[in-house]
């Protein structure tokens, strides 16, 4: 039955009226690029293809964690590998948004002449505020087991057994089809009694204001790219601890903290360190900063894209 359903969802993806266009940007090499593809087919249309995670590494932790048969758990990443192979194969350009992304594009065959690595960028304030100073914790992320919630409330609980006073702020949604993992995470709050030492806050329309509030702002991934909320936290210079996955290790390195996923003590350890040493704090936090001013730039990350899209659009001019 799942095989039959899988197959169905391809062909009406497939068979899903498409627009004819210049160029189709696909942020992910997955079903989005089905229509892509038909486009190409149908029109020779370029397709650009941005991948912000890898979608086949997503793909397989999302299946070992899925309750599912082992046929099903087969068909589910062999679709996975096959739409990857030819979203690579038809992609003009492949812009991942980390160097950490790249290597794994190589390693599944893409070719480097193929690949252009355009980092994410944020707009950058002039003078950052000074932190708050009430040893408060911040995260941004959707409430989903790729941001691995489960660690980040353990993570809390270390953290109030040495500092008390403490306090932990999750802004993000629940992910479509996960509510069963939302209503683990509250669960598990209710279980580690921790409280209003942790509160969930619901979706935030204004994520630089948040992490502007925070001294110290928490990322527990399992699977990254190279996310913008540690990037809006560096470019309100706030220190960050974090998993090192995806591209995170080469954005915090020397301006954060990075810990082994699932790693609650190494991870509580560096969210301690931090919140008792504000003098250590602010050092990272401004580091972190500079980095974003040189290397993040909002404007950076568009001008790169508009001149990607502009010279897949109009080949015989570039």
């Amino acid at each position: 039955m799942f095989l039959y359903q899988t197959l169905y969802w391809v062909a009406r993806t497939a068979a899903a009226p498409a627009p004819q266009v210049d160029v189709s940007h696909v942020t992910a090499a997955g079903w989005a690029v089905i229509p892509a593809l038909v486009n190409q087919a149908l029109h020779g249309t370029p397709l650009l293809l941005t991948e912000h995670g890898v979608y086949v590494r997503e793909a397989y932790l999302a299946a070992a964690r899925t309750p599912m048969t082992a046929a099903s758990r087969f068909i589910a990443t062999r679709l996975a590998r096959g739409l990857t192979r030819a979203a690579y194969v038809a992609a003009d350009v492949i812009s991942p948004v980390s160097d950490a992304n790249a290597v794994w594009e190589r390693s599944l065959g893409v070719d480097s002449g193929k690949i252009e690595v355009i980092y994410n960028g944020v707009r950058i304030p002039g003078t950052p505020a000074p932190p708050p100073r009430k040893r408060r914790v911040v995260s941004v992320g959707r409430i989903d087991p790729l941001k691995d919630v489960h660690t980040m409330l353990r993570v809390a609980a270390d953290v109030a057994a040495r500092l008390p006073d403490v306090e932990f702020r999750h802004y993000g949604p629940v992910t479509e089809g996960q509510e069963a993992y939302g209503r683990s995470c509250y669960a598990l709050l209710d279980a580690l009694g921790l409280g209003d030492r942790f509160r969930f806050m619901g979706r935030t329309t204004d994520a630089n204001g948040v992490v502007r509030d925070a001294d110290v702002v928490l990322m527990t991934s399992i699977s990254e790219g190279l996310p913008l909320s540690i990037l809006e936290a560096m470019a309100q210079a706030r220190p960050v601890v974090a998993t090192g996955v995806g591209g995170v290790p080469d954005l915090v390195r020397g301006c954060g903290m990075v810990a082994p996923p699932g790693d609650v003590h190494a991870l509580g350890s560096a969210v301690t360190a931090l919140l008792v040493n504000p003098v250590l704090a602010d050092r990272l936090g401004h580091r972190g900063y500079a980095r974003v001013r040189r290397r993040f730039t909002e404007e950076a990350c568009l001008d790169s894209y508009r001149a990607l899209l502009n010279t897949l659009a109009n080949p015989v001019a570039a």
